[in-house]
């Protein structure tokens, strides 16, 4: 501060210059988003993203059936259109929703909302993705990244696009988009 005092600007305006240029400080720090637990078991990370991990979403678990999925609370209304091969329940926790097939919980999608415990969001790019999970697999709808021998992730860009715009959990062996 003495020296914009000795530059010749008063002492009053020498602190406003300061406070912006603390304030220009403050705004360009990134805040670090860490998962969190919250009383009934749910992950969230702070600032509330879901988290879409190896198991599922909240207490929403690929495997689960329809009762078990009912119990927990967090599915809404059957979503289902012609374009799915599945019963499709809306989820709560994040825009998305979670398939059936024979009752049993087969898919998982997130179009908004969410996250994987790794760090990659809806909205990121095509690079942060390669960057978060290198070696992930292209196929025609996206790209998959097996979690082991039974589920994957899959990540989808609408229209070829360079911005994620859904993270889905999935069975190996099943899916629900025809």
């Amino acid at each position: 501060m003495k020296r914009l005092v000795a530059a010749g600007l008063p002492a009053a305006m020498s602190a406003v210059v300061l406070t912006v240029t603390l304030v220009g400080c403050d705004a360009v720090t990134p805040t670090a988003l860490t998962p969190t637990t919250s009383g009934d078991g749910r992950t969230a990370e702070a600032g509330g993203t879901a988290v879409l991990d190896a198991r599922g979403i909240g207490a929403v678990r690929l495997g689960m059936t329809s009762a078990e999925l009912e119990a927990t609370g967090e599915i809404g209304g059957d979503v289902t259109t012609p374009e799915f091969s599945c019963v499709i329940r809306e989820l709560k926790a994040a825009d998305g929703w979670v398939g059936l097939q024979d009752g049993v919980a087969v898919e998982i999608r997130v179009d908004g909302g969410a996250g994987t415990p790794e760090g990659l969001r809806i909205g990121d790019s095509r690079a942060r993705m390669h960057e978060v999970y290198p070696g992930v697999e292209q196929y025609p709808h996206g790209f998959i990244r097996p979690l082991d021998a039974n589920t994957g992730y899959k990540f989808f860009f609408e229209n070829a696009g360079d911005t994620l715009t859904g993270i889905g959990l999935v069975r190996a062996d099943r899916g629900c988009l025809t």
